[in-house]
């Protein structure tokens, strides 16, 4: 299928490479499972020769660069502006609680975080408020704010191209007392975390009461721990169900290793690379063979009990559509970026029916330990069967653009 070529922009308010085999990463979420796509896979099959590297992250460009797709809504039934505005409010009121002192480069030019997470901020609310949509909003943004462009993955074909991959808020369905058929554990942070996941699933854990639930199949819990938070649907005896959030609570000490690849590895057709295609494969064909695969990854994930969340690396509550996941080394947190990318056209089943070129404000409020370079963007989806349809397939290959007020 032919690909649209999308792009994100930071935007301050004149504000790892391309890893298509590789997991994107959490809510502070640890690592994504990504699914195989046209243009991105062509990225590792042709292997073209390593572009010489950037000295910055960022390029600045003029209006003329920027995308000229209308800003639309990226998540089903949203209000973009409505949504954007309140993801703005809680950023503001983050960092207005912080240090505005800390100094970034934006292609060379020295910028404090009042500027990019302040200032910048703040203009978008003002313009929010007197204008009717968010497209008027970019209008205006491209006429008064200074832009810059990521220079992208060196390793891919063309300039400034970014791979977009997404994560999203997962429900699993588990009991309080382990019995016959839930008996796989969502754990706590222990003291001691030197324990590899063979060493865990072992059950070097056990007797430490560090149980937050147990699932019915150990799939599910290692795919909230690629997410990095979720909901716990406790099942009770009398029917009903109780919900209990769970953010990120800290991992061991051990390296991630993606699953995907794993899979891609042993052969496995890419069907299967996939949030849905890995449930399919080990829960239901092939669950014999989950620890053989699962283990290789020494990674591991606890959780801890919250009040409300999911929360972003940045310590805002993260907003459906409208907050992404970047490398701290590479970009800020709290900047505003303009993503164009690409989504779905259908709005429900598991599987994607076609994609479709998008444009949309976006705030940098997350990080990841598979968020690598100037070229690697996880789209954060919300939660339900949209956002995980999304998240489970996306692996688009487009730009990105920061602003800044002058």
């Amino acid at each position: 299928m032919l690909r649209f070529a999308p792009s994100i922009i930071l935007c301050i308010s004149i504000l790892s490479s391309v890893v298509p085999n590789a997991s994107a990463q959490k809510l502070s979420h640890p690592h994504k499972i990504v699914q195989k796509n046209t243009t991105a896979q062509n990225i590792i099959d042709e292997k073209p020769p390593l572009r010489t590297k950037a000295l910055y992250s960022l390029e600045k460009v003029t209006s003329s660069d920027l995308p000229t797709l209308p800003i639309d809504s990226v998540t089903a039934g949203a209000d973009a502006k409505i949504a954007f505005q309140s993801a703005l409010q809680k950023q503001l009121d983050r960092c207005l609680v912080e240090s505005q002192d800390e100094q970034w480069s934006f292609a060379g030019t020295m910028v404090s975080r009042k500027q990019w997470c302040v200032k910048t901020v703040q203009w978008f609310l003002a313009k929010i408020a007197v204008s009717p949509t968010l497209e008027d909003v970019y209008q205006s943004a491209k006429k008064e704010l200074q832009w810059y462009r990521s220079v992208g993955d060196p390793s891919a074909p063309s300039p400034n191209e970014v791979l977009f991959t997404g994560y999203y808020h997962p429900l699993l369905k588990a009991k309080l007392i382990k019995d016959a058929v839930y008996h796989y554990p969502l754990y706590r942070k222990p003291k001691n975390v030197n324990y590899t996941r063979a060493q865990i699933v072992a059950g070097a854990l056990n007797g430490q009461g560090l149980e937050i639930a147990y699932a019915s199949n150990p799939v599910d819990p290692y795919l909230m721990e690629v997410q990095g938070s979720g909901v716990v649907m406790l099942q009770n005896a009398d029917g009903t169900e109780t919900r209990v959030l769970v953010n990120y609570g800290g991992e061991n000490s051990y390296p991630y290793t993606s699953l995907g690849k794993l899979m891609r590895a042993a052969g496995i057709p890419d069907e299967y690379i996939s949030l849905q295609g890995i449930r399919k494969y080990f829960i239901d064909e092939h669950p014999e063979l989950w620890e053989k695969f699962s283990n290789q990854n020494e990674s591991y994930v606890f959780f801890t009990e919250a009040a409300d969340g999911p929360y972003g690396s940045a310590g805002v509550i993260l907003t459906p559509g409208h907050s992404i996941a970047v490398d701290l080394k590479q970009f800020p947190l709290g900047a505003i970026a303009l993503v164009q990318s690409e989504k779905p056209t259908n709005t429900t089943g598991e599987d994607v029916d076609a994609w479709q070129p998008f444009a949309q404000f976006m705030i940098s409020q997350d990080t990841g330990g598979a968020i690598k370079g100037p070229g690697h963007i996880d789209i954060y989806w919300g939660s339900g069967p949209y956002a995980e349809m999304v998240a489970g397939h996306s692996q688009q290959i487009g730009r990105l653009y920061f602003c800044l007020v002058p």
